[in-house]
């Protein structure tokens, strides 16, 4: 027996230098349906996670697939260089003043904007690129660093980047108010300082969220330029406009893909808006662009027909909605495609995994190891106690929030939290976990070691009949009527208590259907947000229309 558990220690001391790997895939195709051109620009994102304890590091790369590349030699073979490479870091702390610290080093990008909430334009904020972007060769590019934090009622952060390769920096810094979020930045790459601001209201008639800015170049500091924008969710409705005036420095505001010729120019004006109907399964949206450049030069707005549903969108334009050079200054019947493509291996758990089929469950219990607790027990537990407990998965890895699950018993439920955790876990595998507890934003978690699926299991809902932590990140259900709506969520009244229910992007969830004085049925998990309980469905099944 001493030599087979000799034999396992070996092992699992191998399988420890094991990592995870995420690997995602977002492209744009653009036809052109006049003369059958085709441009597509495909970026690989790839993330190298390592094993617990050391899985707050992680090394990230990212490529624009169809750019030409130079290669280094390694080992006697040819590797292309990525167009991003480097490692980062992220730690939670106890302190409530300080709770988030990340630092990165290697060429990257530090962006940052409080304006970039429509059609992926901004004035002032950071796009900081730590290394020159014409360079190919290998270089060490820079760093990237910032804290989080609260005081009181206010939530702040403040970073900043520093390039080795060009001697030049980037500051910022944010602070969230009971009225809003204001910004601050400023780079001395191109001399550029700029003020943002955001806020979300819930009105009677559905979400208003709106946001300003103002930038400019030092040199240029007495003709700035500026940008107002706002979106408008109404259960299923959406609308959305944006404008922006551009000062003496055309780049004080930048535009991302899917413009027709380029509108930065000086002492010019642009003009956006759209208006959507969120259906069951896919969303459809009719937008315009307009700017002076285009006026003086005799060319229509651009107008367009979009269709989103789940990771992938197809747009119908009258304009060129290139993403490369292939199709510049154009006006033409466009079709466009946006794709997303996830993957995730986690090499440790699955060969962790395979092991234990083949392995006595005796073996798994290592002497003076804690034995398995319940779930009600580790809320009478101090925060930083190491633990290992048992539960049913009830949602998949990342879906309301990254690197996150939920598991519950019969005695109550906890999250989940660590980039360790396999994404490969799925609704329903019973699961062994350790860790040390720890609670962050009023939330006990378990910060996690190990998971090592046991078995699998129905997840059996709850009733919620108190807004209280007796139902903590459990999977409960609520029967009532809707109160309000608004895009991302709605309010329930069961006539007991009142609950917001909160939409995650991630999770495909439509809101068509449901309207004020509807009686619902829904299904999901209870959480927290800002000290207002909120239950989080996972998916449409979740939402009962009665």
């Amino acid at each position: 027996m001493r030599k087979y558990l000799a034999t396992l220690l070996v092992i699992l001391t191998v399988l420890s230098m094991a990592f995870k790997l995420d690997f995602q895939l977002r492209g744009y195709l653009t036809y052109d349906l006049n003369s059958g051109a085709i441009d597509n620009f495909p970026i690989g994102y790839w993330t190298v996670t390592l094993p617990s304890p050391f899985d707050s590091f992680a090394l990230k790369l990212t490529d624009y697939l169809t750019y030409s590349h130079t290669t280094f030699n390694l080992f006697g073979m040819n590797f292309v260089v990525p167009r991003y490479y480097f490692v980062d870091s992220r730690f939670k702390l106890d302190n409530n003043y300080v709770n988030t610290l990340y630092l990165a080093v290697g060429r990257m990008r530090l962006s940052r904007s409080l304006t970039n909430n429509y059609e992926g334009v901004q004035i002032g904020g950071l796009k900081y690129d730590t290394y020159r972007t014409s360079a190919t060769e290998l270089g060490p590019g820079g760093l990237v660093g910032y804290v989080s934090g609260k005081f009181g009622n206010y939530s702040y952060e403040l970073g900043g980047a520093y390039s080795l390769e060009l001697n030049n920096y980037a500051l910022y810094g944010t602070l969230r108010t009971d009225f809003g979020q204001f910004g601050a930045y400023y780079e001395t790459r191109y001399y550029q300082l700029s003020l943002n601001y955001q806020n979300t209201q819930n009105l009677p008639f559905g979400t208003l969220k709106y946001w300003a800015g103002v930038g400019a170049a030092t040199n240029t500091i007495n003709e700035p330029s500026f940008l107002v924008g706002a979106t408008l969710s109404s259960g299923p409705v959406f609308a959305a406009g944006q404008f922006a005036w551009i000062g003496a420095n055309k780049y004080d505001v930048s535009f991302a893909t899917g413009e027709p010729s380029n509108p930065n120019q000086p002492n010019t004006w642009n003009v956006m808006g759209e208006i959507g109907y969120n259906l069951s399964n896919f969303y459809v949206g009719l937008f315009a662009k307009y700017n002076s450049i285009w006026a003086e030069s005799g060319w229509l707005p651009l107008y367009d027909v979009k269709i989103t549903s789940g990771d992938f969108s197809l747009s119908i334009a009258n304009g060129d909605l290139y993403v490369s050079s292939s199709m510049p200054g154009t006006q033409s019947v466009l079709l466009k495609v946006t794709y997303n493509y996830q993957a995730s291996i986690d090499l440790l758990a699955g060969l962790q995994s395979a092991i234990i089929q083949f392995m006595p469950e005796t073996a798994f219990v290592p002497a003076g190891k804690e034995q398995t607790i319940s779930i009600a027990e580790l809320y009478k537990m101090p925060e930083g106690s190491k633990v290992t407990v048992t539960g049913t998965v009830l949602a998949p890895v990342g879906l309301l929030s990254g690197s996150t699950t939920y598991i519950q018993d019969k005695t109550g439920a906890i999250m989940l939290y660590g980039r360790s955790i396999p994404t490969t876990l799925k609704v329903g595998d019973v699961v062994s976990v350790s860790g040390s507890t720890k609670v962050y934003n009023g939330i006990l978690e378990i910060v996690v070691d190990s998971v090592t699926v046991v078995g699998s299991d129905k997840v059996q809902p709850v009733e919620l009949k108190e807004l209280s932590d007796n139902y903590m990140s459990n999977m409960v259900y609520v029967v009532g009527n809707v109160e309000s709506v608004a895009k991302d969520n709605f309010i329930v009244n069961t006539g007991n208590l009142k609950v917001k229910i909160y939409i995650k992007s991630a999770t495909g969830i439509s809101l068509a259907g449901i309207a004020e004085g509807k009686k619902v049925k829904v299904t999901g998990i209870l959480t927290l947000f800002k000290g207002e309980y909120e239950i989080q469905p996972i998916s449409q099944a979740d939402i009962e229309v009665m």
